[in-house]
């Protein structure tokens, strides 16, 4: 594999989607609960499992990207 075969996640578009979302995710702040169901955590942890956290990453997206 090439250079050219690789794909660049800043020319593409559905990579740059993607490393959105992840940083989305990782700038909320721990606050002592899950950011989706609201059930109490550590100040380490912001999602209490990981389908509280696909449940807010959906969400998410549907609230920045409305249909049209």
């Amino acid at each position: 594999m090439n250079d050219a075969d690789q794909i660049d996640d800043r020319t593409d578009p559905a990579g740059q989607t993607s490393v959105a979302q992840s940083r989305n995710l990782a700038d909320l702040k721990p606050k002592g609960a899950c950011w989706y169901c609201n059930q109490p955590l550590d100040n380490v942890r912001r999602f209490c499992s990981k389908t509280c956290a696909d449940d807010y990453r959906v969400e998410e997206e549907a609230f920045n990207n409305p249909a049209r």
